[in-house]
């Protein structure tokens, strides 16, 4: 799956005033060529048909990278072993949006990827219609036109590594069961006087609240910022929610402690980590340390 050509140009009149055929949704898939760094580039674009489209639109997944401008960015090695990572992503979320996988549930197999918000795209061929979706994202520079270096949408609950973090329990916790999967990003309405506020795990008593320990200075900030939003959250929910009793809980992804940061960014997190457990504490809330998703769905598949 390579990168889509521009349509060739409409030559009549009746065809600039015919209304474009070809009407799809799609999100672009951001990608961190340089683990570590915090730049992104939109490397893949997921497509799903939309309702209004009068043509057939394939969902599908598609490399928006083309090997040459890889290996001019990361050298030839290094760009060509890229090229085929992103090869295999295209291919397995092709494959799961062929399966039924809707865009909103869509998800890229390697760490690195995170998905973008919903557009909508349209053409008066497939090929222009992709070509508009990777123009309109400016696939060839950074996502800052989208979200912001450490944010996943344009009115984020998560910072770019919770998110990521957090779909990586997903999978572990509940796979393919749709039952599992319907506990996280869950919406409660704790009285009619308020608006619904997102738990990112929820069932039983249990009300999970995951964010992350920076892994650089200026990302702390936003983890601040986020830890508190979700803290405000929970309380909310437990304060108007009179007579259920429920268990509050916050989950920290402490990965940035595993030793391969630097000695200045292990001491950023461990600062945060102290304010977190004082502000979880102060909140009455339960707290859960884990280095890696797979410790945190440990944690998680043990609440009862």
């Amino acid at each position: 799956m390579e990168l889509f050509q521009p349509a060739a140009r409409l030559d009549t009149p009746s065809q600039h005033l015919a209304e474009p055929p070809f009407v799809a949704r799609f999100s672009p898939v951001f990608w961190e060529p340089v683990p570590g760094t915090g730049e992104r580039v939109v490397a893949l674009i997921a497509v799903e048909p939309d309702a209004g489209s009068k043509s057939s639109v394939s969902p599908g997944t598609y490399c928006v990278l083309p090997l040459l401008r890889l290996r001019a960015l990361l050298g030839a090695q290094r760009g060509t072993a890229s090229h085929g990572v992103l090869r295999q992503a295209a291919e397995f979320m092709t494959t799961r949006q062929q399966a039924g996988t809707p865009l909103d549930e869509l998800e890229a197999p390697f760490h690195g990827f995170i998905m973008g918000p919903q557009l909508m795209g349209r053409g008066y061929g497939i090929d222009q219609l992709l070509d508009a979706a990777v123009r309109s994202v400016s696939a060839f520079g950074s996502a800052d036109a989208l979200v912001d270096d450490e944010t996943a949408s344009e009115r984020p609950r998560h910072t770019i590594k919770t998110q990521e973090f957090l779909q990586a329990v997903r999978r572990q916790v509940a796979g393919d069961d749709p039952e599992r999967r319907a506990r996280f990003e869950k919406s409660l309405q704790p009285s009619r006087d308020l608006p619904e506020l997102t738990v990112d795990y929820a069932w039983r008593q249990w009300l999970l609240q995951v964010t992350s320990l920076p892994g650089t200075k200026r990302q702390s900030m936003n983890t601040l910022r986020e830890s508190q939003s979700k803290l405000y959250e929970i309380d909310v929910i437990r304060r108007h929610m009179e007579g259920n009793a429920v268990k509050p809980v916050l989950l920290i992804n402490t990965d940035t402690l595993n030793g391969a940061a630097s000695e200045e960014v292990v001491n950023e997190a461990t600062s945060m980590l102290d304010r977190l457990l004082r502000l979880a504490k102060a909140e009455q809330l339960d707290v859960i340390e884990a280095a890696s998703p797979m410790e945190a769905a440990e944690h998680v598949n043990a609440l009862q």
